[in-house]
């Protein structure tokens, strides 16, 4: 890995090689920041003047879309008001009033920024004004008119000849009661065909209401000989030239709303579209204007500025590069000897410093660098072994410390004598448990055992015995349980089984079977241990500490039974019937 350096020199070449090192970078860095000063002056001069340009080009397009964004309102505007008038949605109508008030501010803004001419500002808000208005009394006058002609038409029916309620076999046998249903179809007909004018403006629904005038007419004068006798229900005569009247009226109403909003709301929407227009039109005349001054003078700046940087060029660059020639020489060579000395070389440089400068500190500082480097080396070698030994021993202690945490939690879940869960675990297994059969809607069965008589048993043959007992009954427990049943000795003489997926039916069984097999189970004690059962189910709404008290209702219950049972709670046993030995 060690190399020798060669020896390295720093090339003297005229004046400025006698100078200082500070003083030939302070020249350049003078002539680099003077050349870069005046380009940055220009540049600025240019983007100062471009910005007010710019500035003004933003303001003209900010009128330019204004006055196009009222242009296409006032083509939405006339839409809306087209569907209101037609298909009376609400929406429409509020949306006409919201967006007028709207552009009325924007005027008022826009009037306040002098952003367009006094005049145009002026006729456009007249004519959105006049819109408005009209738009708002077609709009009482929609509501009005239909109103009226429904009133009217209820007076004339009112006073025509009263319908016929006889059935359809009877009518035919009956020709005034043919007559008088007919007129008063023709007048429901006559109203509709109106209404249906109101809300399309067609023309032809009054030459259609017309002709049903007409079959009227002759209606009565077929019944002219019988309508003296007949009486509407107000006692007024019916007359033709009562339903004439009524027709005339509302078409003429109709006609005029029809005027209204076909004509005049429309006219004003066109005008308002056709002011904008010719204000956009007018200022996008001033943007082109702009633009091309703008043009004009981007030009001419870009041949004033290449000028002078091309001299600047001309002045700055020679004495740059001159200087810079006096500096890179022994740098070069430095550079070098950095390298080597990162590739790992331990040679001397100290007597290739042969300039008194900063250039020869340099050379200075890369053999103190090399003396670091070396002791740096040594440093992390001892670094490396010490890190190593530490390393193992962490690991040691790691592994210990793992293995005792095992430990740890198997005592803090685990009854050391029977070596099931104890009441900590059995408490965060039954709310786990419980939880996941409320989110997905699954049954959920415990079951709560306690020994028959253990009491005779501790007392008879002492505690030593008892507690073998208790472990040979666990193991038989849980011998008889299914794999996803968790056993756990709930207290004393107690154990607790907490069986997931499982219905009433299905507890019962597991219940039994355990009861069974503890009956038949040797303890050598020369007498049977039995054990009591009590069973509780999950219904909906039930906690943990309510499913462990049905089951030590169940549990007391099996006692009082005689013991050596399985009980549930009448909760439980609803969906089905006790089961005991």
């Amino acid at each position: 890995m060690n190399s020798s350096l060669p020896e390295v020199g720093v090339k003297r070449s005229g004046f400025l090689s006698h100078l200082p090192l500070r003083i030939r970078l302070a020249i350049a860095s003078f002539t680099s920041a003077f050349a870069v000063l005046t380009l940055v002056s220009m540049s600025y001069v240019a983007i100062n003047f471009s910005s007010r340009q710019s500035e003004e080009l933003q303001v003209a397009g900010a009128k330019l879309n204004f006055v196009s964004d009222l242009a296409l309102a006032s083509r939405d505007l006339q839409l809306a008001a087209t569907r209101y008038v037609y298909l009376g949605h609400e929406s429409a109508r509020a949306y006409v009033v919201k967006d007028i008030d709207r552009w009325l501010k924007e005027i008022s803004k826009c009037r306040d920024r002098n952003c367009l001419n006094q005049a145009p500002l002026d006729d456009i808000e007249i004519h959105l004004q006049a819109f408005l208005d009209a738009f708002t009394l077609a709009a009482t006058s929609r509501n009005e008119i239909a109103s009226s002609l429904i009133s009217d038409f209820a007076d004339v029916r009112a006073a025509a000849p009263p319908h016929s309620n006889a059935t359809t076999d009877n009518i035919g046998n009956d020709p005034l009661a043919r007559q008088i249903n007919s007129i008063n179809d023709h007048i429901s007909t006559i109203e509709a065909t109106l209404l249906a004018y109101f809300a399309s403006s067609d023309p032809q629904k009054i030459s259609d209401a017309e002709a049903h005038l007409t079959e009227l007419k002759s209606h009565l004068a077929s019944m002219s000989n019988i309508m003296g006798t007949i009486q509407s229900p107000t006692n007024t005569r019916f007359s033709i030239a009562r339903v004439e009247n009524t027709l005339f009226t509302n078409i003429q109403r109709i006609r005029s709303y029809a005027y209204l909003v076909n004509v005049i709301v429309p006219s004003e929407a066109r005008e308002l579209e056709y002011l904008a227009s010719s204000a956009a039109t007018e200022v996008r005349g001033e943007i082109a204007a702009l633009q091309t001054s703008l043009q004009r003078n981007r030009r001419n700046f870009y041949v004033w500025e290449f000028s002078v940087t091309v001299l600047i060029l001309l002045l700055s660059v020679p004495v740059f590069l001159w200087t810079l020639s006096s500096v890179t020489s022994p740098l070069k060579n430095l550079a070098a000897i950095f390298r080597r000395l990162a590739a790992g070389s331990e040679e001397s440089v100290v007597d290739a410093a042969v300039t008194k400068d900063e250039i020869g500190d340099l050379f200075n500082a890369a053999e103190a660098f090399r003396r670091e480097n070396i002791r740096e080396r040594e440093l992390l070698a001892d670094y490396r072994e010490l890190s190593r030994t530490l390393e193992a021993k962490v690991t040691q202690r790691t592994r210990e410390l793992e293995a005792k945490n095992e430990e740890l939690d198997h005592l803090a879940s685990v009854d050391k004598l029977t070596d099931t869960f104890n009441r900590r675990a059995l408490d965060k297994a039954l709310l786990a448990e419980l939880e996941r059969a409320d989110r997905y809607q699954r049954p959920l069965s415990i079951l709560l055992m306690d020994i028959d008589l253990f009491k005779q048993v501790n007392d008879e043959y002492g505690h030593l015995t008892g507690d073998k007992v208790l472990v040979t009954l666990s193991q038989t427990i849980r011998e008889n349980l299914r794999a996803s049943d968790i056993l756990g000795r709930w207290g004393g003489e107690e154990f607790l089984v907490i069986c997931p997926e499982t219905d009433l039916e299905q507890a019962r069984n597991v219940a039994e079977k355990v009861r069974q097999a503890i009956e038949g189970t040797d303890f050598e004690l020369g007498k049977t241990i039995t054990i009591s059962i009590g069973l509780s189910v999950l219904i909906e709404g039930t906690s943990a500490e309510s499913l462990v008290a049905e089951a030590d209702k169940a549990l007391y219950q099996a006692k009082s039974q005689g013991r050596n049972r399985v009980c549930t709670t009448p909760i439980a046993a609803s969906s089905g019937t006790e089961k005991s030995p």
